[in-house]
Formats: structure tokens, C-alpha cells, sequence
């Protein structure tokens, strides 16, 4: 059992739970919003949890390293791109950042940022609020925008490879 996975899809439910029980309250009443809104969020919260941990997000978010280079870090991650906060894995190797993304998103692609051409990276914070965000920009001025589990590590471990 993957802790992050299961903690991650806790507070999903969590959130899930507040925000339902929320419209249940303004569109219904009190008491449905009490019973619709826990129950909605402990489903919601396991579906995300199977969904995230399946076989099948898991093959379509692997990499293929033909180069053989060992893969140092990665995990769960949402790239912006174009609006979507595309779903997939995020990979940081001696030589790249790639992130592959898994085929329940419009955009499906995979990204490739090489570490030399890496300028910075900074955190931001998704919906304003949640310190989740991680930006790497490149010395080309292109920014490409994830949110990831643990961005301190990422941005300390991506930090240690440019220099």
C-alpha cells in the first residue's frame, strides 16, 4: 500500500465531502447535506484511491529509458498544459525531467526538459492556495508547470543536478 497514494486520495475525499455537502446544503438542506456529503466523499475517496494505484495508469505512465540512465526520483504529478491539469508520472533522471501522461486526460503527451536547459525552479501554490506547485523554466523563457507530492524534494533534487 502506497502511503501518499492512500493520503493523497483521503484529502481528495476530504475536499470532495466538504464541497458536495456544501451544494447538498444551498440546493437541498442541512440533513441531506450531512448524509450526502460524508458518504459522497468516502466514494469519491476509494475510487480515486483504485484509480491512481490500477495496473493500467500505472503501464501507461511508464517511460521508456533506452539509454538506460537510472531514474533518481518520481512520482504522481498534473502538468498544466493549455488549462488541463493533465494526470500522469513525472521522472527526474541524471540528464532530464520527462513526464509521461496516462490516456484518461484530452491531452495526452509526454514532455522531455533536458537539465542543461533548465534555468530555474520555483514553487507556486494551485487555486491560490494549495503549496503543491512547482514551475521549471526554461533559459529559452518556455515555463512548463506541475503539481506534484513533496515539491521541496523535487526542486532540491532537480537543484542538485543543474549545477
Amino acid at each position: 500500500m502506497n502511503k501518499t497514494e492512500l493520503k493523497n486520495s483521503i484529502y481528495a475525499g476530504l475536499a470532495f465531502s466538504v464541497g458536495f455537502g456544501i451544494f447538498q446544503l444551498i440546493a437541498y438542506n442541512l440533513e441531506r447535506a450531512l448524509i450526502v456529503g460524508p458518504i459522497s466523499g468516502v466514494i469519491f475517496g476509494v475510487v480515486i484511491y483504485f484509480f491512481t494505484t490500477s495496473k493500467t495508469v500505472k503501464s501507461q505512465t511508464q517511460v521508456e529509458n533506452p539509454d538506460g540512465t537510472s531514474i533518481l526520483h518520481s512520482g504522481g504529478a498534473n502538468h498544466f498544459k493549455k488549462g488541463e491539469g493533465v494526470g500522469g508520472k513525472l521522472y527526474l533522471m541524471s540528464d532530464k525531467i520527462q513526464f509521461q501522461s496516462h490516456s484518461f486526460n484530452i491531452q495526452n503527451h509526454g514532455l522531455i526538459i533536458e537539465m542543461k536547459d533548465i534555468k530555474e525552479v520555483v514553487f507556486f501554490n494551485s487555486l491560490g492556495i494549495v503549496p503543491n506547485g512547482l514551475k521549471i523554466i526554461t533559459k529559452d523563457g518556455n515555463t512548463e508547470k506541475f503539481v506534484v507530492n513533496g515539491r521541496k524534494t523535487w526542486k532540491s533534487e532537480i537543484e542538485k543536478l543543474m549545477l
